[in-house]
């Protein structure tokens, strides 16, 4: 959601939260959300902070990262910075949370293998807190598990490890069911239409899809437009190509770009223009439509940001399997060929493993240099 949207989001729920009673005094505008995201606002009024849980399916205000300051004589103060009491089990979640967002830059700076080892060892930590933390902060400790759960499943599936995905797609969901997770629910259900798809089941993939929209209201406008992504590339597998392209229209609308301001490593945020238009291409190819694959394809390459090495070298390997689709195996090698080292660097098996089923693809044209050196490199050592 943008900030206005959010804001318009509180007000509706505040209406309805204290139905009957005069709430305008707490009403909210996009200019008081960008203070709460800044910190400016660390603990607005009770009704506020209601609406803002109602609104962003949150069960108590901690998951929402706000913490009410005390005076010495116990009592609270309104709209004053705070932080966790250190040493408290407050301090402990907040932590693992600031963490969560620096083991998502380490993937894009050191890759998948990286990242999940920091990832493995902050759910042991949160396995124990499950055990041992007090039952009011459960909640807190359950939406954080099941966070941590679904970035293993997007790691191990970015090393090409589809069983460990599968499992931590399915417990990342069973973390997110015991608290009634509407957000969780839907990423990891995103999650695991994106895993039936990459296994050959598109319906099956479509059917997830749907059930994670089934949550679009309570989402982020980078969630909303992931999900409309994963459904276009599903039904586009299924050769429900006009569907697929009225939703990656919509799609747009909700792109990370599109709307600025949301940190860097939420949900979604990869979701940008570029991204979208990436996989237009693909589903393009998808209809047996290579040359208006590559045209769009062109144009989408400058727009995903450097740092999203995976997502350029996915969007290089779409262009690769476009030209090979134009029955151009030259041009698809050595765009392929692109690929390669950007694919080693970000360290993603996936890409890697469907780089090497291009190469097959075109090994039968090896009289061409183009082929010869792409197959020549690809049977290095990653």
């Amino acid at each position: 959601m943008s900030r206005s949207e959010l804001a318009d989001a509180v007000n509706v729920a505040l209406d309805r939260i204290y139905a009957g009673r005069d709430v305008t005094a707490h009403y909210v505008d996009f200019r008081w959300v960008g203070k709460l995201e800044r910190g400016e606002h660390r603990w607005p009024s009770e009704a506020r902070r209601a609406a803002l849980r109602y609104v962003l399916g949150a069960e108590i205000d901690a998951d929402l990262d706000l913490y009410s300051p005390r005076r010495t004589d116990g009592k609270y103060v309104a709209d004053e910075a705070a932080e966790p009491q250190p040493g408290s089990w407050d301090e402990t979640v907040h932590l693992l949370r600031e963490q969560w967002h620096l083991l998502v830059q380490n993937d894009k700076m050191f890759g998948p293998e990286y990242a999940l080892t920091g990832v493995a060892r902050q759910l042991e930590v949160i396995r124990g807190l499950l055990r041992e933390a007090p039952q009011e902060l459960r909640p807190s400790i359950l939406r954080l598990a099941a966070q941590y759960a679904e970035s293993a499943a997007w790691l191990n599936q970015s090393l090409n490890d589809h069983s460990a995905g599968h499992h931590w797609t399915q417990q990342a969901l069973a973390w997110a069911a015991q608290i009634g997770d509407s957000t969780m629910t839907a990423w990891a259900t995103y999650r695991s239409s994106q895993q039936c798809l990459m296994s050959g089941y598109p319906a099956k993939a479509v059917e997830q899809a749907e059930a994670a929209l089934l949550y679009d209201r309570r989402l982020t406008g980078p969630m909303r437009s992931a999900l409309r992504v994963q459904q276009a590339h599903a039904l586009a597998a299924m050769g429900k190509h006009h569907a697929a392209m009225r939703l990656l229209d919509e799609a747009h609308r909700w792109a990370a770009d599109r709307h600025p301001g949301k940190a860097e490593g939420e949900h979604g945020t990869y979701c940008t223009s570029g991204y979208i238009e990436v996989h237009r291409g693909t589903c393009l190819r998808l209809a047996q439509r290579p040359q208006e694959a590559l045209t769009v394809l062109e144009d989408a390459l400058p727009k995903i940001p450097p740092r999203h090495r995976q997502d350029f070298a996915s969007a290089l390997l779409n262009k690769a399997a476009a030209y090979a689709a134009a029955s151009q195996p030259d041009l698809a090698a050595a765009t392929a060929h692109q690929a390669l080292p950007i694919a080693r660097r970000a360290g993603s098996r996936r890409i890697l493993h469907q780089l090497t089923q291009l190469g097959a693809a075109v090994s039968g044209h090896q009289q061409l240099s183009d082929v010869r050196a792409f197959l020549d490199d690809l049977k290095e050592a990653p």
